[in-house]
């Protein structure tokens, strides 16, 4: 009598959430994130010298196009939003566009680390979402300084009503941590579908195939969109942050 599937299933230790760890000088450090991070970030370099040294100003090939279109549509929310003043944000969006993306993609691949079959992404790490939203809430904050000066960026918190001054600067406290989450939260779900679908018995073979091809298709389509708002954000926060007309 073959056995039920379900005590299988609940047999399986699904690693999501679950971290490589390396311990040093007393802090705990997610090698895997590490890990996948820099990997992520060797495709987006590669990437990079691989287009400078194919470009042309001829016929362009496929991968240039496409670059040409990210390229072309941040510059194109940029220069909307901020004006030709602030084309020095179309790299770091750009960039943040590529990284997230690939960052996003990683968990398509097969485990590649610690003897699994699932490598997870390091945006379902908040930790590296939350570095992730650090690093824009240090530069648009910076750009904000640079535009108002110190007296009037603190004067942008205050403007009427003035009570609401506490209120404004919970708000921008909060916005990193908001962009962090966000993306956090649905790579990590999209994760957790991945490794249940490794655990679905042997005897489910094909429909666990098909099932998973389908699912990692919908899932590179999440990645490009998480991908796409994580960059639009920075761009609005850029907006907002330089912005005259009140906080």
């Amino acid at each position: 009598m073959p056995s039920s599937p379900v005590p299988r299933l609940l047999a399986i230790n699904i690693p999501v959430g679950d971290h490589v760890v390396w311990r040093v000088a007393g802090l705990n450090f997610d090698a895997d994130t590490i890990w996948t991070s820099l990997l992520a970030s060797a495709a987006v370099l590669g990437l990079g010298f691989y287009l400078r040294a194919k470009i042309t100003s001829g016929v362009p090939s496929k991968m240039q196009l496409l670059w040409e279109v990210v390229v072309g549509w941040v510059a194109d929310q940029v220069e909307t939003g901020l004006g030709k003043r602030y084309r020095h944000v179309v790299p770091l969006a750009v960039t943040i566009f590529m990284l997230v993306l690939a960052a996003n993609w990683v968990e398509l691949f097969p485990g590649l680390w610690h003897n699994t079959d699932y490598l997870p992404s390091p945006t379902a790490d908040v930790n590296l979402t939350y570095a992730l939203g650090a690093v824009v809430f240090v530069l648009t904050n910076g750009a904000s300084i640079r535009a108002k000066g110190l007296g009037g960026y603190i004067k942008s918190f205050f403007a009427p009503p003035r009570w609401l001054a506490p209120i404004r600067a919970l708000e921008e406290l909060m916005k990193p941590v908001t962009l962090a989450l966000r993306l956090f939260g649905n790579l990590f779900s999209g994760g957790i579908m991945i490794a249940l679908l490794l655990a679905i018995p042997i005897y489910f073979f094909p429909a666990s195939i098909a099932f998973s091809v389908v699912w990692k298709l919908f899932d590179m389509f999440i990645g490009v969109i998480q991908a796409f708002i994580f960059a639009l954000l920075t761009i609005l926060y850029y907006q907002f942050a330089v912005s005259t007309e009140g906080h």
